[in-house]
């Protein structure tokens, strides 16, 4: 397998459902043989096999950035750090299982799309200004996987 999406993010918690939102919308689509999409919510085991064999890995969360909800920032997974500036906890760090991957042999490509959540309380549903950026992360992971871009800090340019 040469692309990975994985949707991190908790549905329970309104936006912290955005990861497999965008990846419920992504199976919609037509994507090469060699994309997987998969909805892992909060448990590296949904996507540790997968994460194994891939080359390059797209993981779409909520994060905390500081900027306004509904902004899209793209990192690398060296953007995150242990202060916790951008993204939000899950079982295990996200971070932590590319450590973990890269012990076992496995070091791909990452890049995170994260989204800044606007409500984080119990709820099935993302909020609206969240759920109307689900087309555009589509648009920039099925771009992605025609034309790999590198990550950097910042938000999304697009």
């Amino acid at each position: 397998m040469k692309v990975l999406i994985i949707g991190l993010g908790n549905p329970l918690f309104c936006d912290d459902g955005i990861g497999p939102r965008v990846v419920q919308e992504l199976k919609k689509c037509p994507v090469p043989s060699d994309v997987q999409p998969v909805e892992a919510g909060g448990s590296f085991f949904n996507y540790w096999s997968f994460l194994l064999q891939s080359h390059h890995v797209i993981a779409v969360d909520s994060m905390l950035g500081g900027g306004p909800a509904g902004t899209v920032y793209r990192v690398g997974p060296g953007c995150i750090g242990e202060d916790e500036k951008y993204g939000i906890r899950h079982e295990v760090h996200f971070r932590d299982v590319l450590k973990m991957a890269a012990f076992h042999g496995a070091r791909p490509g990452v890049i995170i799309l994260g989204v800044e959540p606007k409500n984080l309380n119990y709820s099935f549903q993302l909020s609206p200004e969240i759920e109307e950026k689900v087309p555009e992360l589509v648009k920039i992971i099925l771009t992605y996987c025609r034309n790999p871009i590198d990550a950097s800090c910042g938000g999304w340019d697009g």
